[in-house]
């Protein structure tokens, strides 16, 4: 892809046209770093080069992240993102490559980039139960991990509205007969929309209505939250926990008796009387303990009920765990209808302005990493396929792209050779992260405020005098980035009237 930039000033002083030019072919890779303040021409730029790059290869697909809404470029398909919108993003489909995709790929994308975009990152125990959630979620849609043959819908038609892990049961009862399906003992669930009963116990006359299937589906963020709160009233609220309540009762009453027993031995030598209370305590919680471990023992139905109470961690993290998915849910960009971008359309403009901050992030990084992926399942590429634009790159960054462990800082890092680049627009270099400013090919200054001349010219390596050189609108300052070489110099361009 070759984009003209404008004109070598120098030559262009004395007459002569000697065009800057953006040659992807000969620059070690398609990224570039727009840094300019509000109002020096960041808006006009992108959309110059957009046009410029179409008409070099109108194959090129350019995703472009419109955060204020206002980039308005010929030709584009837009699709504004709302939370009444009826379409979003899911997280939770799966690429069926054996050797890209699979369901413990997606489980872990969708763990990095809640982290990345959110302001507290979970905590290890909140990691390890969010996995070992969306794990028996995928399974109850019949997506198993560790069955490749199961990664794509079409694996097989349909399946069990459960998995049985849960013991459910779910019948095809029709609305006239719910109050007889009812007296036999049948419940509803009201998010799956369907009458269940105990698996062990369907027999007699509840067998009268078939057990109810359904389409494969991918799972949702909805699907997921409602399967934690299912989790959390049940298990941590039922017998199971009750009798973890009544071990850690035991426990205590164990330890309180071992330390009177002990301050009573350091008193009184050897002739130390045990505490009657104590005593009495230890031996009460010891009985409830056994009542309740009975009772637990006895409820033991899909034989998975120990594990999945000791996978849950405590109802604490649990809770925790469905708190954040339930605050996620709640920004409504989360949904199973893709959005309606036109497969003909170059340019695919995401407005985002009716989006909160967080939002943004969310939305932006979960389809970075999905193009990210689809880009490296494509495979090497001779040159540019698809280039990411995004307009104020801070509102995206985390942490973990300075030392390059970010969606960007990867896309920065890794793409090139998939085909895929970044084009990325900031007001000052201060908060662009290292990783992506060392590995870009072209960077253009655009005019940026003198308090931001300093981190400029110890970030980007550039002149100050360059810096008072340039004039918005008129001229620029560019550095083309070129393949074997270490050290690149900074052009002095005249914007073309």
């Amino acid at each position: 892809m070759r984009i003209k930039l404008g004109n070598n000033y120098f030559d262009a002083k004395h007459g002569r046209e000697v065009p800057v030019v953006m040659d992807t072919s000969r620059l070690i890779n398609a990224h570039v770093l727009i840094v300019g303040a509000s109002g020096v021409g960041k808006s006009h730029t992108i959309r110059r080069m957009i046009r410029a790059g179409i008409r070099d290869d109108n194959k090129v697909r350019f995703h472009v992240f419109d955060v204020h809404g206002d980039l308005d470029i010929p030709g584009a398909c837009v699709v504004q993102f709302s939370e009444q919108a009826p379409f979003g993003l899911n997280p939770f489909r799966v690429n069926p490559s054996r050797e890209f995709g699979g369901v413990r790929r997606a489980i872990q994308s969708f763990i990095r980039i809640v982290n990345q975009a959110s302001s507290t990152a979970l905590g290890v125990k909140q990691e390890s139960v969010l996995r070992n959630l969306l794990e028996d979620v995928y399974r109850d849609f019949g997506f198993d991990p560790e069955d490749p043959n199961t990664w794509a819908l079409n694996a097989y038609d349909q399946r069990l509205l459960s998995s049985g892990s849960d013991n459910r049961l779910y019948l095809q009862v029709p609305l006239a007969e719910k109050d007889d399906a009812k007296a036999l003992g049948a419940r509803w669930d009201a998010h799956v929309k369907h009458w269940w009963i105990p698996a062990h116990r369907y027999e007699g006359g509840i067998t009268r209505w078939p057990p109810a299937y359904k389409e494969r589906t991918y799972p949702t963020l909805q699907d997921v939250a409602a399967y934690a709160k299912r989790l959390y009233e049940e298990r941590f609220l039922g017998s199971d926990q009750k009798a973890v309540r009544a071990l850690g009762a035991l426990n205590r009453a164990a330890r309180q008796h071992q330390r009177k027993m002990l301050e009573a031995l350091k008193q009184q030598g050897t002739t130390g009387v045990p505490d009657l209370e104590v005593v009495n305590a230890l031996a009460n919680a010891r009985e409830k303990a056994i009542e309740a471990y009975t009772e637990y023992v006895n409820a033991v139905r899909t034989g998975q009920e120990l594990e999945n109470l000791l996978k849950y961690d405590s109802p604490d993290v649990l809770k925790s765990v469905l708190d954040r998915l339930n605050n996620l849910k709640a920004t409504g960009i989360f949904k199973s209808t893709p959005a309606p971008f036109e497969l003909s359309a170059n340019v695919w403009r995401y407005k985002l302005n009716a989006l909160s901050q967080e939002e943004k992030k969310m939305l932006v990084l979960f389809t970075l990493q999905e193009i990210f992926y689809r880009a490296v399942e494509r495979g090497e590429q001779p040159d540019v396929c698809e280039i990411v634009v995004l307009d104020e790159l801070g509102t995206y960054t985390s942490t973990q792209d300075e030392n390059g462990d970010g969606v960007i800082g990867v896309i920065a890092r890794e793409a090139r050779k998939f085909g895929l680049a970044l084009w990325a627009a900031n007001q000052s270099p201060a908060n662009v992260p290292e990783s992506l400013t060392s590995s870009v090919g072209t960077k253009l200054v655009l005019g940026i405020d003198e308090m931001y001349w300093g981190a400029a010219v110890s970030k980007l390596r550039i002149e100050q005098r360059l810096l008072e050189w340039i004039q918005p609108h008129a001229t620029f300052a560019a550095q083309l980035k070129a393949r074997g070489s270490l050290k690149n110099r900074w052009w002095w361009v005249q914007l073309e009237n």
